[in-house]
């Protein structure tokens, strides 16, 4: 793909990954909302997306101006310049350069500019960020060893890193959010000396600052709903959710702690509930109206791997196989069965054996003679009706799959069928459980699903549609894990006050759990962005979800 293409297809693929995971997060946070307003509980804001607008003017409290922000972004658009540059020209040397002044050199210059206009220590914009590049390079050395990465990938992820640190200290004023006060008001504090602006002494003043959504609007409730700046989630805001050393929380009028365990229950369920729910209406709705998709029994051959065996036979999709050394072929299964045992064991491992293939394209037939590759370690194979085997073993195989087809699916089965998808969720991560070792090949990170969500949108409408069931149910399964903070942790927190005859935990636990959750969480996040690195670098030899099987 030329470069301008692979831009094009790169935007593409952000935008629909933003879309999806934003409309998903909303089904999520509209469940706690719904049920959260059926028991009587303020919801104060009903947010889509993340972060704000800073809306307050903090220029008068510098002691010298700052650089114009017209230059900053001129600046930023000539080093973004010199990266589409490199890319369109092919330049290694000038990609990268482009890049690093893109992702290093303008992250700093923001950076300390937010930092003198928050009066934030000296150097600690600096530190988060040298902290976050150390991080993302942790994250490429123990999840590549830097096999397979290329000067702009590294570049281009210590970047990713800066954005990420630019955002902690653009919205550092929410860290000293004081509590139960209005959403998206911080404080920051602000050096005076006596004579300034009426000060009487030298010291330290308090002022508010204000980040603001996108747009806006409020009902006859008081509840605002938002749309916020950065599409990474969204939230509903329920009244009184904050604990309390002295356990005042309880008292708070239609409040979260104000209701019993069990209301609050229902509330934390509704998340992970509405997106199991929606997901599974997605999927069902997919079948009934498209169908369902299976593999074919036909002969007929399905993807082909360009650069696998089939391939550089100049084997191609839709090619029907007749005979596989003379043994004629009537199903496809009979040609993986005649093709996993055509190999043989040779000191330095396992080499395929040269099988010849008679097969009709287009009307014509044809021969041609192709040695098929053996996997080095045991993988999961296909079974006589056409579902993957549970155990492993090795084989050989071309690097085919199946033609597909697509079965009308009655709108009750349809049902049934997606049912199912969350059972074999949970039984996924059971046995990822059971068997930790199983788990670099089947979990993955944000970069498998922007790949998955590459896939889909090239495929069509129906594949993000799939993506989006497949993600939902993965959503509100994963929330229900009892891990605080998320919704099945605190779920925990409340069954445990039902079996203590409704009396709170004490801060001091609460705190302690939400703690080593959030810790747990992290450990988790950063295993499936290192697990991602790894796949996509070639460490590892995962297969990216939702693609057939190739025999």
């Amino acid at each position: 793909m030329d470069p301008a293409g692979q831009i094009l297809d790169w935007t593409g693929t952000a935008v629909v990954f933003l879309l999806m995971i934003t409309a998903l997060v909303a089904v999520h946070e509209l469940g706690h909302f719904l049920v959260a307003r059926a028991f009587g509980m303020h919801v104060e804001a009903f947010a889509v997306m993340m972060g704000g607008v800073r809306k307050t003017d903090l220029r008068s409290y510098l002691r010298k101006p700052l650089v114009p922000a017209s230059q900053v972004w001129a600046v930023g658009l000539a080093f973004l310049g010199v990266a589409l540059a490199g890319l369109v020209l092919k330049q290694v040397v000038l990609l990268t350069a482009g890049l690093a002044l893109l992702g290093i050199v303008l992250p700093v210059w923001v950076a300390t500019r937010i930092e003198a206009l928050y009066h934030l220590p000296a150097w600690s914009s600096l530190r988060t960020l040298v902290m976050s590049w150390v991080a993302a390079a942790l994250i490429i050395l123990i999840g590549t060893g830097m096999r397979g990465m290329q000067p702009p990938q590294v570049v281009g992820l210590l970047g990713i890193a800066s954005l990420v640190a630019v955002g902690l200290v653009y919205y550092a004023p929410l860290r000293n959010k004081v509590e139960d006060s209005p959403q998206g008001l911080g404080q920051i504090e602000v050096p005076v000396t006596a004579g300034d602006a009426g000060e009487s002494e030298t010291g330290y003043r308090t002022v508010d600052v204000q980040f603001r959504p996108v747009a806006a609007t409020r009902d006859r409730k008081g509840t605002e709903y938002s749309l916020l700046l950065l599409p990474l989630g969204g939230f509903a805001a329920i009244k009184g959710m904050h604990p309390k050393e002295d356990g005042s929380e309880v008292g708070v009028a239609q409040g979260f702690y104000s209701k019993g365990p069990w209301p609050r229950l229902a509330v934390l369920f509704a998340g992970p509930a509405f997106s199991i729910l929606f997901g599974i209406v997605l999927l069902a709705g997919l079948f009934a109206v498209r169908g369902e998709e299976r593999f074919g029994e036909a002969p007929v051959l399905g993807a082909v791997t360009s650069d696998g065996p089939a391939g550089k036979a100049g084997l191609k999709a839709g090619d029907r196989v007749l005979s596989v050394d003379g043994k004629p072929v009537t199903k496809f299964y009979d040609l993986v069965e005649a093709i996993r045992g055509r190999f043989k064991e040779t000191e330095s491992g396992y080499s395929g054996i040269a099988t010849e293939l008679v097969l009709q394209r287009e009307g014509e037939t044809f021969s041609v003679t192709v040695t098929p590759t053996v996997n080095p370690e045991p993988l999961p194979y296909l079974t006589p009706d056409m579902e993957l085997s549970k155990d492993k073993r090795i084989y050989a195989k071309l690097l085919v799959s199946p033609s597909i087809e697509l079965r009308t699916v009655p709108i009750g089965e349809a049902f049934g069928k997606a049912a199912v998808y969350p059972l074999e969720l949970v039984g996924s991560l059971a046995g990822i459980v059971q068997n930790p070792s199983t788990a670099k090949d089947s979990i993955g990170g944000p970069g498998t699903i922007a790949e998955q969500t590459s896939v889909a949108k090239k495929v069509g409408f129906h594949a993000i549609v799939l993506l989006s069931g497949l993600l939902s149910i993965s959503l509100g399964v994963l929330n229900l894990l009892p891990i605080p903070p998320m919704d099945g942790g605190q779920m925990l927190v409340a069954f445990v006050e039902v079996f203590r005859g409704g009396r709170r935990l004490s801060l001091r636990v609460q705190n302690t759990l939400h703690t080593v959750g959030f810790m747990l969480i992290m450990a988790l996040s950063l295993a499936a962005v290192t697990v991602d690195l790894g796949h996509y670098s070639g460490a590892s030899k995962r297969s990216p979800m939702g693609s057939a099987p190739q025999k």
